[in-house]
């Protein structure tokens, strides 16, 4: 390439336009303003975190009733500690949180007349529970 003083530098041809201004097929650029977007919808509500658990667990059914007889079994044993602590008089402040952890671990086993009776004794340890509390804050 060969330099020459001489001559300035000149300005580089332009961009070039077609005919009447038009973009290439397939492409127009937008002059106006932007379009507004429309309104963001409500999603779903969220399913039931058991229900997803359920669904994702490869459980067996018998494993689970068995777990769940074991835990109503569990529970029973614990309202009947109570009933004595309460009887002689000094009932021991650990059998409140096992009661709580028990009320907690309910499942669905698919056995109706499992899942009736663990309702119970859901329902009792939820009404032993809240006596507990109401003493406690007396």
């Amino acid at each position: 390439m060969k330099i020459e003083s001489g001559k300035s530098v000149g300005a580089s041809s332009g961009v070039r336009k077609g005919g009447n201004g038009a973009a290439a097929p397939g492409f127009s650029p937008s002059v106006e303003a932007p379009q507004r977007t429309a309104a963001v919808s409500q999603t779903a509500p969220l399913t039931a975190l058991d229900a997803i658990i359920a669904l994702q667990s490869d459980e067996p059914p018998a494993r689970r009733r068995a777990r769940q007889a074991k835990r109503g079994g569990d529970a029973l044993d614990a309202l009947e500690r109570l009933e004595q602590g309460l009887v002689s008089g000094r009932a021991p402040a650990a059998l409140k949180a096992e009661l709580e952890r028990l009320s907690h671990g309910a499942e669905r086993t698919g056995e109706n007349g499992l899942d009736d009776v663990l309702r119970e004794i859901d329902t009792r340890l939820a009404v032993e529970l809240a006596k507990l509390e109401r003493v406690g804050r007396a």
